[in-house]
């Protein structure tokens, strides 16, 4: 486990993954403790898919390739390739067994920066190929709701960048996205968060409509503020709201999305994939900002 500090917060990031584990601030855990009997995750990297495929296979150059959701990069060992006292940074590249689901030579950057009660993470992805190369990166960050010992879930509010009506893309049986936009609630900016709204997994927010969110608890007034401004989707979700009451909400940021209803089988044709021409670098970042 890597750590960084300051006088405001500390946190902590595994190699296995580049995974955020734990933010302290105020004498406070931020993230979620990663309890296997609601989601056994705090903050994976998607990558290279952003959600779930249609049976876990896509086409690449008329070949079949099996990914599961999500990628494979959460599940990977990083390197820490460099550690100053504000920021690390952490590298996975691609190699012989990555390339039996995915045939693509690539180098994935990680780069946690703290600067007073925020941190800012950084993706860089390097094509390596002499051809483009498809892909999705997203974030998967787990806030506790539980940041006081007493604290519900619903004590907590989503509060969005303004006062407009947001629509959302709706999951079908089979996991897929189906684009439709089908309008979330009345016209709003926040909301109290409730386990109802996520019987049928997430709150997905396409065509970016918000670029941040921040999750606050009504009575002690602390939470955090997530700042994803340029992020096409980003989709709010908990464990199993149906069975479960999981205390910790997600705010996912994603470049990317799972599969459409009907949508192309072929990575290169999937909507929302990114593009990354030969030799060419993509980087984007978002902060989380703790109070």
């Amino acid at each position: 486990m890597y750590l960084l500090q300051n006088s405001l917060l500390s946190i902590a990031i595994d190699a296995l993954g580049a995974e955020l584990k734990s933010v302290k601030h105020n004498n406070m855990e931020y993230m979620w403790r990663a309890d296997p009997q609601f989601w056994g995750r705090t903050s994976p990297i998607l990558f290279p898919i952003v959600g779930r495929l249609t049976n876990n296979c896509t086409q690449i150059a008329g070949k079949s390739y099996q990914l599961p959701q999500h990628g494979f990069a959460r599940d990977q060992p990083f390197d820490c390739v460099l550690q100053q006292d504000n920021q690390l940074i952490f590298s996975l590249s691609s190699n012989i067994e990555s390339k039996k689901n995915y045939p693509f030579d690539f180098k994935l950057d990680v780069i946690y920066t703290l600067h007073n009660n925020s941190i800012i993470v950084e993706w860089r992805v390097f094509n390596l190929n002499q051809e483009e190369m498809p892909f999705s990166i997203g974030a998967h960050p787990a806030f506790s709701t539980q940041l006081h010992a007493n604290d519900q879930f619903e004590d907590y509010d989503i509060i969005f960048d303004r006062h407009q009506q947001y629509y959302l893309w709706q999951l079908n049986q089979a996991m897929q996205l189906v684009d439709n936009n089908v309008p979330f609630q009345q016209p709003l900016q926040q909301f109290a968060l409730s386990y109802h709204y996520f019987e049928i997994d997430a709150l997905v927010f396409p065509h970016q409509q918000l670029n941040t969110i921040t999750l606050k608890n009504r009575h002690h007034g602390h939470g955090v503020h997530v700042d994803f401004t340029g992020f096409p989707e980003v989709a709010l979700w908990t464990a199993d709201g149906k069975h479960k009451r999981s205390p910790f909400i997600c705010i996912e940021p994603w470049f990317g999305h799972a599969d459409l209803e009907n949508g192309a089988p072929d990575l290169m044709h999937k909507r929302g994939i990114i593009h990354l021409a030969a030799g060419q670098i993509f980087s984007t970042q978002y902060r989380m900002d703790f109070f």
